[in-house]
């Protein structure tokens, strides 16, 4: 404390004044897991943005720039699912006491990094082939495997009783659009269409990145 700022209180004490309230700090979670669904969001958008053109052309400079984008999106937002859970002790995490919130969150990350992995390796990395049933059942497992955990960890968010505010909705509200605009892409047959709907939904993650990035403990 400063010799200024001890004065003050000596005065308040004098004066039979209490302290003005301190502003809640930003907890970890906040500032690594806000800041990685922000980045991951920004990656994920740049990278959608880069496949619209790779659908018209499949240059080797477009494909490497959307590798790059792609899968450093998906290991951002696996890692920042890890830092809003509250890393390996969960002590400082937004699901607050709600243990069930935050394995979802952890479970989520781990299967939404599978998903990602996945698609990108039948879609790119592999050779081309006649029928692609089965990779479709295997990524629309896991992404109904994902909404369901991002529901437990959004019920988790919200009872846990860590965080308030804006904050405690921004995870659930991303929930509701991940679903709405994964059904839009999945089951539609326009390729535009599909396209905007993977947009908003990579918008409304750098929306949420940066609510929980100025997020602040509840008090």
């Amino acid at each position: 404390m400063g010799i200024a700022a001890e004065q003050q209180s000596r005065v308040r004490a004098a004066r039979g004044e209490s302290a003005p309230p301190q502003r809640a700090a930003r907890p970890a979670w906040a500032r690594w897991g806000g800041a990685g669904v922000l980045t991951g969001g920004v990656l994920l958008l740049l990278a959608t943005l880069v496949e619209v053109a790779l659908a018209e052309e499949r240059a080797p400079a477009l494909l490497a720039l959307f590798s790059v984008l792609f899968l450093g999106s998906t290991l951002v937002h696996a890692a920042a699912t890890v830092a809003l859970a509250g890393g390996r002790s969960g002590a400082d995490g937004i699901a607050g006491r709600s243990a069930l919130g935050r394995l979802a969150l952890l479970a989520f990350g781990a299967v939404f990094m599978t998903n990602q992995f996945v698609y990108y390796t039948v879609s790119y990395a592999l050779p081309p082939v006649d029928d692609y049933s089965g990779a479709f059942l295997l990524t629309g497992g896991l992404g109904i495997a994902q909404f369901v955990l991002m529901l437990t960890g959004s019920v988790g968010i919200v009872r846990g009783g860590a965080v308030s505010g804006v904050a405690r909705w921004a995870f659930p509200a991303l929930t509701v659009v991940a679903l709405g605009t994964g059904m839009i892409a999945t089951f539609t047959d326009s390729f535009a269409v599909a396209t905007a709907a993977l947009l908003a939904s990579t918008v409304a993650q750098i929306v949420v990145g940066a609510v929980l990035f100025t997020a602040r403990s509840r008090r």
